[in-house]
């Protein structure tokens, strides 16, 4: 019952978290109080089930209540317009951003606010910046995803100062000053592969080049690098052996079994210390919290009930961290962790019976495996990749640097004369990293995306198959799961190849255009996919991709670049090199511009066809799609190259739609005198909402029954009040995805749908 309490509360957080309610917390805290003073009184075996069935309705609740309290603490925040001076300490680091507690001003004491910054700066040092303070709000609000600012609001960071970093100190608390020797000492002692060394002991992942890091994701053993349950509770391990091997050395303790009930409550300080020396960031925070509820469980002899155990770790973290609930690195370690229990329940007993000289690597095979399969679902969602064969590479890595190379790079630190093990610790870690380089294979990249209910019928396929002996699971699977299973497969590919629906999603790339197009009988085609000018955020890894895989799309038949500006073009670098693409086509006059010069190695070496568009061509579809090009004519050449965007008209039985690209006012002109078909059903508006571009005559020609206004921060001026007040004063429905994130327009051929989120 505690079980599936947990399980009620986890419920309560996500269904608060995606579909918020925002009850008011009286009404709540009422209804939990309700249900609290009633259970006195029905704990009796009469009414178990309405016991069981009211607890589980207070737990839920209560993870509802939970993300409620979250959303309603969020402050009323101050903004400026002018730049002012600030001063804080870096709680946490990256190459790319710092967030900092403010110290002051004083109205701002205590509060978190990111800044983005490559300076090579710790967490702890004091920082003084310059800037313009504004709230740091949500973006890219599309389907299947969150925003990392999104989740930086739920952390408790609201602010963002746009400035730079003037000047950095290192505090001199205790905490710091261990932390800086310890990385100092590693430095000194001249290992190779340091950086991969203060990862396993301090948590300090900042000099980890990023080869290393793709290598161990490809392999499947990034898990090693990740300051998470499974690492840290290495490191406890480490102390916790050391601990009974202590206490081992009294007869008294030995014999009543007390060495390991007070070496798992010596090994809590430990954890807690490495908390501190790492940083204490979240991920940490949450890890050391279930260590220590684990080694608390040891002492008061309830190791044996080690699945309450793992659930109240998750109970606890969820309550002072109830966002966890979203976070990669909870999911992994509460997955594995979970399926790790569940299949040494399974087959502990005949690994048991096994000689002992191989009963070690099947345990390190039935972990990995156990870790690897329940695992898949996340690995999937968050990393869209996965390596089959990363079962050998875990056989390989993790005794090499989990058992042996952080044991000695810890020993190294606290004992006379560490430098050599140092030294041989990175000896160790250099020969792992080389046999994973020589044998790095298999990794399969982009895989499809799996959605919640997807994810929770494979993890009851396997939880099925593991305990098919069992007579109620194995009637459960074929009864129930088994049929779901083949009902959900089936969806997807009746959706996938026979939908006589035509979709058009205008997505929230930010200041730029992607439009991805799922027409009937599974043809795919993407319009642009944003960018950056100027920025290494690369807008088809991180939002493309994402909403390709869960949508089920490897291959596009139809990549469009309207024309070569980073805001359109910056993003199909990704999804061209990574995605099965059928054709890439440009505009004809655009066709010789410098940024399309490094894409030919790209097609060239995936075989892909360039087709080169002009006024008068078309593209046909077996599903009866047609795409019109309106512009530009041919030998027709202009300085300005949004004036050479293509512009496309998409017809689909009795709807249209008009992609516009970059356009202004000439080119509408042009567009509109020549008499152009341009009357369409939904207008994609122009040159995201510039002054110089939407004129009345063009919307007029149009006429479009709603209108999408691809914009977000970047330029000011853009998107201009003047054109948004122009599309109201015609009457024509304005969707912005600034505002409604990404837009979706369905049709039939007949009638319109439109969604946003």
């Amino acid at each position: 019952m505690f079980i599936a309490s947990v399980i009620a509360f986890i419920a309560g957080i996500y269904i608060e978290a995606s579909h918020p309610c925002h009850f008011r917390l009286s009404h709540i805290l009422i209804s939990l109080f309700s249900i609290a003073a009633a259970l006195p009184f029905l704990l009796n075996k009469r009414l178990a089930a309405l016991t069981g069935a009211l607890l589980l309705t207070a737990f839920f609740l209560a993870g509802m209540l939970r993300m409620t309290v979250v959303f309603l603490h969020q402050p009323t925040l101050p903004v400026a317009e002018e730049a002012a001076l600030f001063r804080g300490v870096i709680v946490e680091s990256s190459k790319t951003s710092k967030v900092i507690r403010l110290d002051d001003p004083l109205s701002l004491s205590g509060m978190r606010a990111l800044v983005r910054s490559g300076m090579d700066l710790g967490i702890g040092d004091r920082v003084f910046i310059t800037g313009i303070l504004r709230q740091l709000r949500a973006n890219f609000n599309n389907p299947h995803s969150i925003s990392w600012k999104g989740m930086k609001r739920l952390e408790g960071t609201y602010l963002e100062i746009k400035g730079e970093i003037l000047s950095a100190s290192t505090d001199k608390r205790l905490v710091d000053v261990w932390r800086r020797y310890l990385s100092d000492r590693i430095d000194a002692s001249g290992p190779s592969h340091a950086g991969i060394i203060k990862a396993l002991t301090i948590g300090d992942t900042t000099d980890v080049n990023d080869r290393i890091k793709t290598l161990f994701l490809e392999t499947g053993v990034s898990h090693i690098l990740a300051v998470s349950g499974s690492n840290l509770g290495i490191i406890t391990a480490f102390f916790f052996i050391v601990a009974r091997f202590l206490l081992r050395r009294s007869s008294r303790m030995r014999q009543g079994g007390g060495d390991q009930r007070y070496a798992a409550l010596v090994t809590v300080p430990f954890a807690v210390l490495f908390m501190f020396t790492s940083g204490s960031t979240i991920p940490v925070v949450r890890a050391t919290i279930m260590v220590c509820i684990f080694m608390m469980a040891v002492f008061l002899e309830r190791g044996k009930h080690i699945e309450n155990t793992l659930m109240l770790s998750a109970l606890v973290i969820l309550i002072i961290y109830p966002h966890s609930l979203f976070s990669p690195t909870f999911q992994l370690t509460f997955t594995s962790m979970l399926f790790i229990i569940l299949f040494a329940r399974a087959f502990s007993t005949p690994i048991a019976r096994s000689r002992r000289s191989v009963r070690w690597l099947a345990s390190l095979i039935l972990m990995t495996a156990a870790a690897m399969l329940g695992t898949l679902p996340v690995v999937l969602y968050h990393f869209h990749g996965i390596n089959p064969l990363a079962i050998l590479y875990n056989i390989v890595a993790v005794p090499l640097i989990s058992m042996a190379a952080m044991p000695l790079a810890l020993l190294g630190l606290f004992v006379p004369f560490g430098d050599h093990l140092l030294r041989l610790s990175g000896s160790i870690i250099g020969l792992t990293v080389g046999i994973l380089r020589d044998l790095n294979w298999g990794y399969l990249y982009p895989v499809i995306r799996p959605n919640l209910p997807e994810a929770l019928l494979y993890l009851l396929v396997v939880i099925s198959l593991v305990f098919i002996k069992k007579r109620l699971l194995r009637l459960s699977f074929f009864a129930f799961i088994l049929p779901a299973a083949i009902i959900t497969v089936s969806i997807i590919c009746y959706k996938r190849f026979y939908s006589d629906q035509l979709c058009v999603s205008h997505v929230d790339v930010g200041l730029g255009d992607a439009i991805l197009i799922e027409a009937p009988r599974g043809e795919r085609l993407l319009i642009d996919a944003g960018g950056f000018y100027m920025s290494d955020f690369d807008t088809g890894k991180t939002i493309m991709t994402p909403l390709l895989l869960s949508g089920k799309i490897l291959t596009i038949d139809h990549v469009i670049n309207t024309h070569p500006h980073e805001d359109h073009l910056g993003g199909l670098r990704y999804i061209l090199s990574h995605f099965r693409v059928g054709r890439f086509n440009i505009a004809a006059n655009t066709a010789w511009e410098p940024q399309y010069r490094h894409l030919e190695q790209t097609l060239k070496n995936k075989g892909i066809s360039t087709t080169w568009l002009k006024r008068g061509d078309s593209i046909v579809l077996g599903s009866g799609l047609v795409i019109d090009v309106l512009h530009p004519p041919e030998n027709t050449f202009i300085d300005d190259l949004n004036e050479m965007s293509l512009v496309l008209k998409m017809t689909f039985d009795e709807r249209s739609f008009l992609f516009t690209g970059d356009i202004g006012a000439d080119t509408e002109e042009l567009l509109v005198l020549s008499d152009a078909p341009l009357r369409s059903s939904v207008l994609k508006v122009p040159h995201h909402g510039s002054r110089h571009s939407s004129s009345i005559h063009f919307i007029k020609a149009v006429a479009p029954q709603a209108a999408v206004l691809s914009t977000g921060p970047g330029i000011k001026g853009i998107p201009s009040d003047e054109i948004i007040k122009r599309y109201q004063a015609l009457s024509v429905p304005l969707y912005r995805t600034d505002r409604d994130g990404c837009v979706k327009v369905c049709t039939d051929g007949k009638k319109l749908n439109i969604e946003h989120q």
